[in-house]
């Protein structure tokens, strides 16, 4: 049995666009997690042959959305950038990319992209680094592809 190609942390990372098309990479977070997620819609399905027996569900996707959630220490650099994405009205365009995770060839790594409402939460303690968490929630469409190296 052949062991699957894996990724490690660092192989990984989050950019939000700071000026049109340019993309600025966050540093310091320890965790990183993107979802994508469905709304669906159940009807019982009844077996016409024989009516009382179990019926099985039938699920129809009504609509799709994804989201990203992201912690770690406070990087001095990075703050103003998410500040400025939380405060503003309007959705920010991410790119989450895991390197080594793509296409072989010339497009090694997988990119999650699209537009995302961001809102970050900094909480402090006594002894340890200010820390900060953030969460994007997807404007429309996701999209995931192989792109190439950065």
């Amino acid at each position: 049995m052949a062991a699957p190609v894996t990724a490690r942390f660092g192989a990984g990372f989050i950019e939000i666009e700071t000026a049109p098309n340019v993309f600025t990479k966050l540093c310091g977070f320890n965790s990183i997690e993107i979802s994508i997620e469905k709304e669906l819609n159940d009807t019982t399905v009844p077996d016409c042959d024989n009516p009382d027996a179990p019926a099985w569900v039938a699920r129809d996707v009504v609509s799709q959305s994804g989201s990203f959630s992201c912690s770690g220490v406070m990087a001095k650099d990075a703050l103003p950038l998410i500040e400025a994405a939380t405060l503003s009205g309007l959705s920010t365009a991410t790119r989450i990319t895991i390197g080594g995770m793509g296409a072989t060839g010339p497009l090694p790594n997988r990119r999650y992209a699209g537009a995302f409402h961001i809102q970050h939460a900094i909480q402090g303690e006594r002894g340890n680094r200010w820390e900060i968490s953030v969460e994007g929630e997807s404007d429309g469409a996701i999209t995931i592809t192989s792109v190439a190296a950065v």
